[in-house]
């Protein structure tokens, strides 16, 4: 009985581990609270299938599974898929932050939801606009309700973007150009723009502003938002850099994987 134990255990941890090894992480965690997105479980799955038609291995990480990723992936890619950032990456403290260094040193990180950086694991950790300005130096995004359309760029990167929509939380384009970004803008009223990717001038990684909105305001529907995510990363960030995730060791605790219904 207790070889049997032992072998079953074994066989868990390679198994486990060898889940760990995915190009893309998604984040998606139940204990956290979720704004903005609807169905965030869902809408992680519909990604994972879709960069899986690419050939982009991609899995749902939680808290703790994030910051494994991102240790062991400093060039790696990721996603928040609920609205609100883990504390395990981002609690307001400038270059204390994982997220902070990890976009430093050339991680891609994105983001669905309300103001990226505006909370991190629930509502009452709120630095509000401080969050941008603790890992960008200034706040990017704004309260504007703008109608955005395709850009060429856009349209080169993600082919099934909508001819247009409306976002009330999108970047403002000044800002970044006021302020050294480098950036592109995927679909823009030329003053606003959302999905958006940029960096400062310290920054190897990228950041991608994806479908920012809140408070009622209709963002395309989740198996739209996943075909365009999948596409951006297909054909602008995975093709610039070989995808060869590596498996953060000892972590097999974290929820990975694909999420099964009713979780």
């Amino acid at each position: 009985m207790k070889l049997f134990t032992f072998l079953s255990i074994t066989l868990f941890l390679i198994i486990a581990n060898s889940a760990l090894a995915q190009d893309v992480a998604l984040f998606y965690d139940p204990q956290i609270v979720t704004l903005s997105v609807n169905d965030p479980g869902g809408f992680a799955n519909l990604i994972v299938e879709e960069l899986g038609k690419k050939n982009i291995s991609a899995e749902i990480v939680n808290s703790d599974g994030l910051l494994a990723y991102m240790e062991a992936n400093p060039e790696g890619i990721m996603l928040v898929c609920q609205g609100i950032f883990p504390g395990t990456v981002f609690q307001s403290e400038g270059d204390d932050d994982p997220i902070y260094s990890w976009l430093r040193e050339g991680g891609i990180g994105g983001f669905v939801g309300d103001y990226p950086f505006y909370y991190w694991d629930n509502t009452n950790n709120a630095p509000a606009g401080g969050g941008q300005q603790s890992v960008f130096g200034v706040t990017v995004t704004n309260a504007n309700t703008a109608t955005v359309e395709p850009t060429a760029l856009g349209l080169q990167y993600i082919p099934s973007l909508q001819d247009e929509w409306t976002t009330n939380r999108p970047v403002g384009l000044a800002t970044l150009q006021n302020n050294g970004f480098e950036f592109e803008s995927y679909a823009d009223d030329g003053t606003n723009s959302d999905p958006v990717t940029y960096r400062t001038e310290d920054m190897l990684g990228w950041f991608i502003n994806f479908h920012t909105s809140c408070c009622g305001v209709a963002v395309p529907a989740n198996d739209q938002m996943a075909k365009e995510y999948a596409e951006l990363i297909s054909n602008r960030f995975a093709s610039e850099r070989d995808l060869e995730a590596v498996d953060p060791a000892g972590k097999v605790s974290a929820l990975w994987g694909r999420l099964k219904s009713g979780i």
